[in-house]
């Protein structure tokens, strides 16, 4: 073993860095719940699940229009057995998932259908928070 990979085992492993992690999971898991409780707020039902993102299916062409509107999410057509009417959303912020939940459901509410390519998992393509 190297002399820095000694070092980072020893770095990771010291006691605020395991409450750092614990801390991290908390956070994620909170915010997971928010999210989760936000999107079914609105008559989704996301897949359970413990992840650092949430996989829902939100009907054709949402994702496209979510990215007209400067948010970014994963396409679930990326992914095998399910197709463009599924977006997996990164676990971010209460404010942070709010916001894109209000989005989401005003572009429901428009009824909108067809889709489009490419995304960045889980946050605003122009990089600020909304």
């Amino acid at each position: 073993m190297s002399t820095p990979a000694a070092a980072v085992m020893a770095a990771t492993a010291t006691p605020e860095a395991l409450a750092e992690v614990a801390r991290v999971a908390e956070a994620i898991a909170r915010d997971r719940g928010h999210l989760v409780q936000a999107l079914e707020s609105i008559g989704l039902r996301p897949v359970p699940g413990e992840a650092p993102f949430v996989l829902v299916e939100v009907g054709p062409g949402i994702h496209a229009e979510l990215r007209e509107q400067g948010y970014a999410v994963r396409r679930g057509d990326t992914f095998p057995g399910l197709d463009g009417g599924w977006v997996r959303i990164a676990v971010r912020d209460a404010a942070t998932s709010d916001a894109l939940v209000r989005a989401l459901a005003e572009v429901r509410l428009r009824g909108v259908c067809g889709d489009d390519g490419g995304s960045a998992a889980g946050t605003r393509l122009d990089g600020e928070r909304p």
